[in-house]
């Protein structure tokens, strides 16, 4: 995408690639530019992600609210990655893994 995008096709990349949870380097690509323009735009159009929406997006699996005490603790405490403690709390089975 070597021509430059109009503002609409522009808005429409970044909207469609935060509504399929595309990664943000993915979209930036896309559009040709640099990740803090992305974001830039992506805050004009009102649609960034929370930063626990962010977390989730990073780790793979969300964090039941009713677990999430338990899985800090895990965290920092027992020194576990976050695939550990999602498989000691069960949030995340071993066949359910995403190959690493």
């Amino acid at each position: 995408m070597n021509e430059k995008l109009t503002g609409e096709a522009r808005r429409k990349i970044i909207l469609d690639g935060y509504i399929n949870n595309e990664p943000l380097k993915d979209i930036a690509e896309k559009l040709g530019c640099s990740l803090a323009s992305l974001k830039v735009s992506a805050s004009k159009l009102g649609c960034t992600r929370t930063p626990k929406e962010a977390a989730d997006f990073r780790r793979g699996f969300r964090i039941p609210e009713h677990k999430r005490q338990d899985y800090y603790q895990l965290m920092t405490s027992g020194q576990y990655r976050s695939r550990e403690c999602a498989q000691i709390l069960g949030i995340l089975t071993t066949q359910s893994r995403v190959s690493e």
